[in-house]
């Protein structure tokens, strides 16, 4: 990660993770007949997971100074793992039984691309 931020911005590295993950879940919704395009969606999975968590860990520190570091990894932590986690559990567990797999991964990707505009916006 060092590499690539001497590069990149936390953000741009933010902004692909997002842009990946939305490919990535595509991918998983409509491609499962190839298991090539599989094996690279999953390689993409620790990539956009990778790329999430190192911007958004260097995003807080950024913002969060001193000893308001641990607060912004604690709001961090509760809205990425436990909030997100939650809700797209709760989600995807309803959306898959009733619309189905590829569906419940296409609304995963604009969910992604909902959240790479909205950064791209908050960032202006």
């Amino acid at each position: 990660m060092p590499r690539l931020f001497k590069h990149f911005s936390l953000h741009q590295v933010l902004l692909f993770s997002f842009a990946a993950a939305v490919l990535r879940f595509l991918i998983i919704a409509w491609a499962v007949e190839w298991l090539w395009l599989l094996l690279f969606a999953q390689i993409m999975h620790a990539a956009t997971f990778g790329m999430f968590h190192a911007s958004a860990v260097g995003l807080i520190h950024k913002y969060f100074k001193g000893k308001h570091q641990s607060k912004g990894q604690a709001i961090y932590n509760s809205v990425a793992f436990g909030a997100g986690g939650t809700l797209g559990g709760l989600y995807s567990g309803y959306t898959w039984e009733v619309l189905g797999a590829s569906l419940t991964y296409s609304i995963a990707a604009g969910c992604a691309l909902l959240a790479m505009l909205l950064a791209a916006w908050k960032h202006r």
